[in-house]
């Protein structure tokens, strides 16, 4: 009887030593601006199950601007690899002084290494009325900072 005793304790240390595995997950509030726009509280959310991307709110930095076409695309860097992951757009004649990106959720069976990604940037395309062509802007999000400069890594 006293084995079994013994045994209990040695049994629950052991199974309090092993846990199970551990999952990483990602959140980013991102801001920027371009010469044009301003971009925030834009989000993205990289989980092992999937990722939720969006949420931001675009704003000229004009009043009112009312033309034909406006897009933006979100791009992520990855290994040295450029992907879209997000884009949205608007066509027939409207006032995009202030436009919502809305939210796009997914389940791709590859989970995301925040490690790997290097830079997140949108860019925004629109028609100048005065121009009379299509005109688009950068507005960088995410770089990844060099291994002084954090001390995340």
């Amino acid at each position: 009887m006293k084995k079994l005793y013994l045994l209990i304790p040695i049994l629950f240390i052991l199974s309090a030593c092993s846990s199970p595995q551990s999952k990483t997950n990602y959140y980013l509030s991102l801001t920027g601006e371009s010469e044009t726009w301003e971009l925030n509280g834009y989000e993205l959310m990289f989980t092992q199950d999937g990722k939720k991307i969006g949420n931001g709110k675009l704003n000229m930095k004009e009043e009112e601007y009312f033309t034909d076409f406006f897009s933006f695309n979100t791009h992520v860097v990855k290994n040295g690899v450029d992907n879209r992951i997000h884009a949205g757009s608007v066509s027939g004649r409207t006032n995009i002084s202030e436009q919502m990106t809305g939210t796009i959720e997914g389940e791709d069976g590859k989970p995301v290494s925040f490690e790997e990604v290097s830079n997140i940037y949108m860019i925004v395309k629109w028609w100048d009325t005065d121009k009379n062509e299509d005109v688009q802007e950068r507005i960088d999000l995410y770089e990844k900072p060099e291994k002084e400069e954090t001390f995340l890594n």
